[in-house]
């Protein structure tokens, strides 16, 4: 869960659309290990953490076209670990850390100058929205 909260921070100490965008990549990185290892923990929660795989994928994809994007993404410090017994809990933090991306993003694409940064934080923004709602607890 400590790489959430960092990587969350960093999120809200971006500025610009160079910066969203490089912690966006590090943000799809995260949610796609996180969720490859919490489908192979909860056989309840298998088809939500696939599903919101895929969409970092096509999120960190998205980003990576984007002209602003800075050179080779951004890289985070190791790879995360899940080391948590409540997994519905993790989906929940990783849900959080998707919504506040996909705000990110959509302000980030009204400020944009190039055409091809708003339509990368665009596209991005709608798969961090589509990783929050399948993560997000229900009821």
């Amino acid at each position: 869960m400590k790489h959430i909260e960092l990587i969350e921070q960093h999120l809200a100490e971006a500025v610009g659309v160079a910066d969203v965008l490089a912690a966006g990549w590090e943000i799809f990185e995260l949610i796609g290990d996180l969720a490859a290892a919490g489908a192979e923990q909860s056989v309840d929660l298998y088809p939500a953490f696939m599903f919101a795989r895929s969409a970092a994928v096509d999120g960190r994809n998205a980003i990576a076209f984007a002209p602003s994007v800075p050179a080779g993404g951004a890289a985070l410090s190791g790879r995360p670990v899940l080391r948590t017994d409540d997994v519905s809990e993790v989906a929940d933090a990783l849900a959080g850390l998707a919504s506040a991306l996909s705000m990110r993003l959509r302000a980030m694409a009204r400020l944009a100058a190039d055409d091809g940064d708003r339509v990368a934080c665009e596209n991005a923004a709608h798969d961090a929205e589509r990783i929050s709602e399948l993560l997000a607890r229900s009821g």
